[in-house]
């Protein structure tokens, strides 16, 4: 169970308010109201990333992942699959590794997600570049970017 506005949500019903709000058009008013039941499970998959148990979290986001489309796999893994791993990485890498092992499908996700270093423990950070076979790049860490040039500057 996952915490939101109204109380107690399971995981399948957040899954599905958090999809069925993330394909909405942006222009659609009801995808901003603030009372919405899709709204509400966008808010608590974010809420549950920072906050839940991290064997909650880990349930949350496998689940969403194997649940949307192929073409939406990228836009997802760099929502929620990326916070995740930038915030939780250092609690649930041994998960992160063993699904990336058993499945090319969450690896591939895995790989889209963009992480700095700095941002987790060095070790941590090295096993996730490695469940991802490769295919996450590291980028500095944010105050080393702030003085990179600009694309202006260059």
């Amino acid at each position: 169970m996952l915490e939101s506005r109204l109380g107690p949500l399971d995981i399948e019903t957040v899954v599905s308010g958090y999809l069925r709000y993330s394909r909405r058009p942006r222009d659609d008013d009801d995808a901003y109201d603030y009372d919405h039941p899709d709204t509400i499970a966008d808010d608590a998959v974010r809420n549950a990333i920072v906050s839940a148990p991290a064997p909650v979290v880990w349930e949350l986001v496998r689940t969403l992942l194997r649940q949307v489309e192929d073409d939406e796999l990228s836009f997802h893994a760099a929502g929620p699959l990326e916070d995740l791993v930038a915030l939780r990485g250092a609690e649930l890498v041994d998960e992160i590794e063993a699904e990336a092992r058993q499945d090319a499908r969450f690896r591939w996700a895995l790989g889209c997600i963009w992480l700095s270093y700095g941002a987790l423990p060095d070790a941590v950070l090295e096993r996730a570049v490695r469940a991802s076979g490769g295919q996450i790049k590291p980028l500095p860490p944010r105050t080393e970017r702030r003085n990179l040039p600009s694309k202006r500057e260059t």
